[in-house]
């Protein structure tokens, strides 16, 4: 029996590590592409190149980074005169929403006439089209898309037409383009701590079923929204509703402190993600080409000048093969290279392997081009080189590999970092690492109060008779046990989450106004609450019991030896308040979980307590009917 529960153990875990880390971070298997793209003949058409700019998380605020709206300024007039891109794709978190010190959260009207004023005066729209869709910190404190504070409405450009999600299409060079643009904000949108993950209800899943039935009719779909798609919690994975784009676009990472400056990943559906770090502190914008369905992309940093990319051949780490027609390179007649500068690009060179440098010529405008024989390159893996000088004698020399057919491509080499976090499913792992730490807290004491056999067959007599001697004593037993459900299943926080309405902060979702909303932190502080202070506080308390109910008499190093461990563990909790409380930050989210978690925390310290002198008083007890 006890080799069957722990067989049956070790296979839960391992189904669940395979299933919801290892198989979705996995690299997709390039078999499939090659079988399903090598049969198809290829074509070059000059005319089909299309380029677009995404910037994401632009943070406007009233109290920090005066300098953003300078850097916007900069964007929408130099930036977009050079670049000259069919489309700006904004996705999300276009102001800061939160009050001086960062604690509060809440939609700042004069952030929003800041972003309209931007957006206004250098008469964007006139530039570009420009698709804007709102981010988490655009929805905090907002009750519903109709809610007056819900500025998007009437201060961006795509909120007058658009409650949510919605699409655009666009034809250039004989194709349509649709972008779909996906809005998984929170409804209503709680203040900031509750609300981080996206979410997609069920009739969310079918407006986009409708959207995506509708942009496949055009020629290459391209979707955008907020969140990385690990970031959203639906019933369908989000991935699979946007099965055949070409690319789907995201942001509000903001490269996690420097720690992840590039996520890109291929999914398993054969579409790309493409994480973009954010505009609020590291001012980064990305230029997307697609270049006779090949879709090519720089993240470029705000105010370096010349910007390049090669549109063919495309580089080859980052091919989707499911969803680019490799083959079509192969039926290309020259190399192009899309190059720009404020101050105009003077020369243009390229390399192939350890051939001589070949100058190119300007085809189109930002467009250059020089002849070359694909034919050459195929069945090996190449490296191509270009060299950008713009009128300044500024410079930039960029590196890639390339193929010209599908059968090349010995690897794709999306990091695993990348994969990590943008495929694995972090909702379903925080509910898992939950949920195992509740077990582990409480099971021990159910199978020694009313399995014991079972717990003795599990962990060996000596533990389980140290356990079956605390679950013994009713009140520590139901004590412990009961706070243990407590932290677990029960509400850590109530109050006003959202302007005018009592939500409830469980473990497991935010409750308000009537809608149960995904959780993210709060399964944090549950997990972290039970696997590194309850569960060593119930080991703590058997140790003293089991030290000092053996003694004759009563030893005072040993009560104070006995002491220590429960000691370290309350005061580990107090001591966290108080680092998260002072922790230097300027985003305030630290503060804000300080005074979040201090209410259980300072309960939880009081139970320790309790049970501590409980424990000492049983141990007495225990003493004198021992001596009878």
């Amino acid at each position: 029996m006890n080799i069957l529960i722990k067989t049956v153990i070790l296979g839960l875990v391992s189904y669940f590590v395979y299933n919801y880390i290892v198989l979705p971070i996995s690299v997709p298997e390039l078999d499939k592409f090659r079988q399903s793209s090598g049969q198809v003949q290829g074509s070059w058409n000059e005319k089909e190149l299309f380029w677009f700019i995404q910037i994401t998380d632009l943070h406007i605020s009233k109290y920090v980074y005066p300098d953003i709206k300078d850097d916007l300024k900069e964007f929408f007039t130099t930036t977009l005169d050079t670049v000259k891109p069919k489309v700006v794709i904004a996705s999300g978190d276009l102001t800061d929403a939160k009050d001086a010190d960062g604690v509060d959260s809440f939609q700042q009207k004069e952030e929003w006439d800041t972003y309209k004023s931007l957006l206004d005066e250098h008469n964007v729209s006139s530039k570009t089209v420009y698709l804007d869709i709102r981010g988490n910190h655009d929805t905090f404190d907002v009750t519903s898309y109709k809610d007056p504070h819900n500025y998007f409405l009437s201060h961006s450009k795509s909120g007058p037409a658009h409650l949510s999600s919605y699409i655009t299409t666009l034809h250039s060079g004989g194709k349509t383009f649709s972008f779909i643009a996906l809005d998984a904000t929170l409804n209503p949108g709680p203040k900031k701590v509750f609300n981080f993950f996206g979410y997609l209800s069920d009739s969310q899943l079918e407006t986009l079923g409708q959207l995506k039935a509708t942009a496949e009719k055009s020629d290459y779909q391209i979707y955008f929204g907020h969140f990385p798609s690990s970031c959203i919690v639906s019933s369908t994975p989000v991935m699979e509703m946007m099965s055949g784009g070409l690319v789907y676009l995201s942001g509000h990472l903001h490269t996690l402190g420097g720690l992840a400056p590039q996520l890109y990943t291929l999914h398993h559906t054969g579409t790309p993600e493409l994480e973009l770090g954010d505009w609020k502190e590291n001012r980064r914008y990305r230029i997307v080409a697609v270049d006779n369905g090949m879709m090519s992309f720089t993240d470029q940093q705000h105010g370096s000048w010349p910007a390049v990319i090669i549109t063919n051949p495309k580089r080859s780490d980052f091919i989707a093969p499911q969803v680019e027609q490799v083959e079509n390179i192969l039926a290309s007649k020259a190399i192009r290279v899309l190059a720009f500068s404020p101050n105009e690009i003077s020369k243009v060179r390229v390399k192939i392997n350890k051939e001589d440098w070949v100058d190119c010529e300007e085809a189109l405008e930002n467009v250059f081009t020089t002849p070359w024989d694909p034919s050459d390159y195929v069945g090996t893996e190449n490296v191509i080189r270009v060299e950008v000088i713009d009128g300044f004698g500024d410079s930039k020399e960029i590196a890639q590999k390339f193929v010209v057919d599908t059968n090349s491509i010995q690897q794709l080499k999306y990091s695993l970092y990348a994969r990590l976090i943008l495929m694995s499913e972090p909702h379903s792992v925080l509910q898992f690492c939950w949920f195992s730490s509740f077990l582990l807290c409480i099971s021990p004491l159910l199978l020694a109060r009313y399995l014991p056999s079972k717990l003795e067959a599990l962990t060996g007599q000596f533990c389980a008779q140290q356990l079956k001697m605390f679950a013994r004593h009713s009140f520590l037993f139901n004590m412990y046990t009961s706070t243990c459900l407590y932290v677990t299943f029960g509400p850590w926080h109530v109050g006003e989450i959202l302007s005018g309405h009592v939500g409830f902060i469980f473990p497991w979702a935010t409750i308000v106004r009537g809608t149960v909303l995904p959780s993210f932190y709060p399964y944090m502080f549950s997990f972290v609450h039970l696997a590194f202070f309850h569960f060593p506080l119930l080991w703590a308390l058997v140790f003293k019991l089991h030290w000092r109910v053996a003694e004759s008499l009563e030893n005072k190093l040993s009560m104070a030896l006995t002491n220590i461990p429960i000691t370290l563990v309350m005061s580990m909790q107090a001591i966290l308040l108080v680092v998260l409380y002072f922790y230097p930050s300027k985003l305030g989210i630290f503060r804000e979980i300080a005074l979040l978690l201090a209410p259980v925390e300072i309960g939880t310290i009081f139970v320790g307590f309790l049970l501590n002198g409980v424990v000492s008083y049983s141990i007495r007890e225990d003493r004198k009917a021992y001596k009878k």
